[in-house]
């Protein structure tokens, strides 16, 4: 004779009501857990685990329970009830949402509030269930059914909104009112003024190259969806005001490795030039090579090197010069504006 089970813990009434149904169900198929386990698949471990009423088990676990006791379609039915009284007992969540019906849903937030709804009201059933109880799983996948249920984004089509409605234990002669609200929703969304997104503008579209192209220093390199956030978030006037920066320090880096300063636009004498048709302006900066020619380095003439004062002697410096002119020759950074 097996060790008899603990009293029903009864602290959560609901979840008391479905341990005590599953015990039921197994005295009166007048069965051990053992032989339960022989009938289900599942172990027995599992199976006192479900109807001890310490916890909510899985929702195929408790079919799986009844069904092994013998238990028809009505009571593999009811069983289902009890369960889902119990995982909203335990998740909690249910009494703070608030979503319009079908009837009175006019957008996309009102449709994703009220599928929340539709799945806690069903119990948060798992996205795997969800998806083999849909009837329809090529049209549900896990990852749609994890975006709806986390309110990322509604159903991709009226075939998707079915499934999903189906999975989570809609009779079918309810879906009528949820696809129309669904072609409202829909509808409302493409009626709606669109902002133009930000890579469709020139500016944030230029910010947007450079962010995800470059380094921000030494060392260190941009999170792309990162800046692509800010770029998004950040008005045309600053955007306008982060690149006009941008350039600035562009043109300074190259300045200093001619010994300029752009402080001083009349001694600093850059390899620059603009066009304007009315749209484009293109701006050129080379470096100290002159490209494979003779003659003075780009940017300026470069003068008969002279010892600075703790410097190094002339011979040093015209070696360092040499050595700087053999780098790679033009930038170019065209700006769209």
């Amino acid at each position: 004779m097996g060790r008899r089970e603990n009293p029903v813990d009864h602290s959560r009434p609901a979840r008391g009501r479905l341990a005590a149904y599953l015990r039921l169900r197994r005295q009166s198929a007048a069965m051990t857990y053992r032989e339960l386990a022989r009938a289900t698949g599942l172990s027995p471990a599992t199976l006192k685990r479900a109807a001890s009423g310490t916890v909510v088990p899985r929702h195929t676990t408790v079919e799986a329970y009844v069904e092994g006791c013998g238990g028809g379609a009505a009571q593999v039915q009811y069983a289902g009830e009890l369960w889902r009284h119990a995982r909203i007992e335990e998740r909690g969540r249910l009494s703070g949402l608030h979503a319009p019906r079908p009837e009175l849903i006019s957008d996309a937030a009102d449709l994703s509030r009220a599928l929340e709804v539709v799945w806690e009201q069903a119990g948060a059933p798992s996205l795997r269930d969800i998806r083999d109880r849909s009837g329809n799983p090529l049209a549900l996948p896990v990852s749609s059914a994890a975006r709806i249920v986390n309110r990322d984004a509604i159903p991709a089509d009226e075939q998707q909104l079915e499934a999903f409605l189906a999975g989570c234990g809609v009779p079918p002669d309810k879906h009528a009112a949820w696809t129309a609200a669904f072609a409202k929703a829909t509808t409302a969304a493409h009626e709606l003024p669109q902002e133009p997104a930000a890579a469709d503008r020139p500016v944030e579209r230029r910010l947007l190259h450079m962010a995800s192209a470059h380094a921000v220093g030494p060392g260190t390199r941009t999170n792309s969806q990162a800046w692509r956030r800010l770029v998004e978030l950040l008005p045309p006037a600053a955007l306008d005001e982060a690149v006009a920066i941008g350039m600035h320090s562009y043109l300074a880096s190259q300045a200093s490795l001619n010994g300029k300063s752009p402080h001083a636009p009349l001694a600093w004498q850059p390899d620059l030039f603009t066009t304007h048709d009315g749209q484009y302006v293109a701006v050129e900066v080379k470096t100290l090579s002159s490209r494979g020619r003779g003659g003075p380095a780009a940017g300026g003439s470069v003068h008969k090197p002279r010892t600075p004062a703790g410097g190094s002697p002339p011979t040093a410096r015209a070696a360092q010069v040499q050595a700087t002119r053999r780098q790679p020759a033009t930038h170019r950074l065209t700006a769209v504006r």
